[in-house]
């Protein structure tokens, strides 16, 4: 059979069609996807974490009980810069459908490449990030200790308490806020003088206060999801330049992770 050979005629409308002689660049573009993180992300502050140094010895790997350093969570947290990212709770989904279970305070974070100061911004395992725009309630207990300023420190700087009871003497007591304590500006309870739960100084307990109050959430980065991503980038000049993109992680909250405290001042 032979190959046909007859020409389609075009419209009279249409136009010929030709390869263009330099094809554009369909590389991704950095400065564009941290622009979006910018527009559409919400604000975080990033702090990054080494390990505890207050050990028996390297041979044991062993931590020093009650640590001061780190109350015992084993990791030491320094610097504290602002990023804006973007936050989702997509990994719910596929731990479901996995595991046919929900994790609970789970997230995936899209880490921009740099801090809004514009210096480089590199997120590794247990860093902690603390999130910024938003308010969540949590609970604590606590036993009361009394100290010279009257200060007591919660898990999280204190935005506002809910809700605050102790059992005395068979009695549910109720502590609030203007008559019992304040709050300071660094977060931190206030006792007020004459006002305060009662301390056995024989056997140094104090009473043990129930807690609801309002702070920042806080979580941990547990996974690098995307932990190195690049790029060849086109320059205007037509020379092209690896560039980092931004990172992925999967983070969980810190009060569903850490049953020691974990200060983050």
């Amino acid at each position: 059979m032979d190959k046909p050979n007859q020409k389609i005629p075009l419209s009279i409308n249409s136009t010929p069609v030709f390869m263009p002689l330099n094809i554009p660049d369909p590389s991704i573009k950095g400065d564009s996807w941290d622009q979006l993180l910018e527009n559409r992300g919400i604000r975080f502050k990033h702090y990054k974490a080494v390990p505890c140094c207050n050990m028996v010895s390297l041979e044991t790997n062993g931590h020093r009980a009650g640590c001061p350093f780190c109350d015992n969570n084993g990791m030491l947290y320094y610097g504290g810069k602002i990023i804006t990212a973007h936050f989702s709770s997509n990994s719910l989904q596929k731990m479901y459908e996995y595991q046919g279970v929900f994790e609970a305070g789970s997230a995936m974070l899209t880490i921009p490449t740099h801090y809004d100061d514009g210096t480089e911004c590199d997120v590794n395992m247990f860093d902690k990030l603390e999130v910024l725009d938003f308010e969540t309630r949590v609970w604590e207990l606590l036993e009361y200790k009394p100290t010279i300023d009257g200060k007591q420190v919660l898990r999280y700087p204190i935005i506002d308490i809910e809700y605050m009871s102790a059992v005395r003497e068979g009695s549910l007591v109720l502590y609030t806020k203007g008559t019992n304590f304040t709050i300071s500006t660094e977060g931190y309870i206030k006792w007020i003088t004459g006002k305060t739960p009662t301390y056995d100084k024989e056997i140094e307990v104090g009473l043990v206060l129930s807690i609801s109050y309002i702070c920042k959430p806080v979580y941990i980065v547990l996974q690098i999801m995307r932990e190195l991503r690049v790029t060849n980038e086109m320059l205007p000049d037509g020379t092209k330049v690896a560039r980092r993109l931004p990172q992925q992680v999967l983070a969980k909250k810190d009060f569903y992770l850490n049953a020691e405290k974990s200060k983050i001042r």
